[in-house]
């Protein structure tokens, strides 16, 4: 009974690791995915050797496979990009165009959240910030 016992005790010890492993995978995945997101639409619009139109479409391609699972992250980075690169604000508004054409939701939840984020900026005094969106 006891080896019995010291052996589902054993085991379910392994199963716990395993899921805890899975669990920490996963979760670097995600923050790999959300660096990857991130990475390609900051760059976006940077010397290529490709036309910006073409980068813009291929962009739009990428983030069209991602909107599924990774919406919010997506949405919040265009909106930080929008604060910290105001040089690329057509470049980022053409890109949110086209992400709005292939779906139908993402422009008016893009602007849904740039104005809450403009209310949060002048809350907490952050005029510059408020200023750029």
């Amino acid at each position: 009974m006891d080896r019995r016992r010291r052996h589902t005790d054993s085991f379910s010890e392994d199963e716990d690791d395993d899921r805890g492993r899975k669990r920490r995978r996963l979760a670097t995945d995600d923050v790999d995915i959300e660096d990857r997101l991130e990475s390609l639409i900051t760059r976006v619009g940077e010397k290529s050797t490709s036309s910006l139109e073409s980068n813009l479409e291929g962009l739009a391609s990428v983030l069209e496979t991602d909107i599924p699972n990774y919406k919010h992250q997506i949405m919040k980075i265009l909106c930080q990009c929008v604060v910290k690169l105001p040089e690329k604000l057509t470049v980022y508004t053409t890109l949110v165009g086209l992400l709005n054409a292939k779906n139908y939701n993402c422009g008016g939840e893009f602007v849904e959240m740039l104005m809450r984020s403009l209310k949060e900026a002048l809350k907490t005094g952050e005029f510059e910030n408020a200023r750029m969106m």
